[in-house]
């Protein structure tokens, strides 16, 4: 018969029924993390947190940059909402003149995004 030894078993780790995150814990968090990320360079985001909403302002190198913290931000428990109000230091590539904008236009579909 298969013993299960009690370092093999680990139980689910739950939180109660009620409980919140406080926003000073998730502001602390998120910035850890953020300041961890190697690719990312967090010296110009402020973290906000009001009642589980996380809001990210100040700028980044590029658009790549403000996708990652948003994603770290959405990835913390406790957080309700995030808003991503950081800003690009480098312009968004715009489309070419004689190119269409948007998803269906590139798929051969009727333009639904004008």
């Amino acid at each position: 018969m298969n013993r299960i030894e009690p370092e093999d078993h680990a139980p689910e780790v739950r939180e109660p029924a009620g409980y919140r995150h406080a926003d000073a814990d998730i502001a602390r968090e998120l910035r850890e993390c953020l300041a961890d990320d190697v690719g990312l360079d967090s010296h110009g985001i402020e973290v906000a947190v009001r009642n589980g909403e996380v809001t990210l302002s100040g700028t980044v190198r590029h658009c790549a940059d403000m996708q990652r913290a948003e994603a770290h931000a959405c990835a913390m428990p406790g957080v309700l909402q995030v808003r991503n109000n950081l800003q690009s230091k480098e312009p968004l590539p715009s489309p070419a003149p004689d190119e269409q904008a948007g998803a269906a236009a590139k798929m051969g579909k009727p333009g639904y995004e004008r």
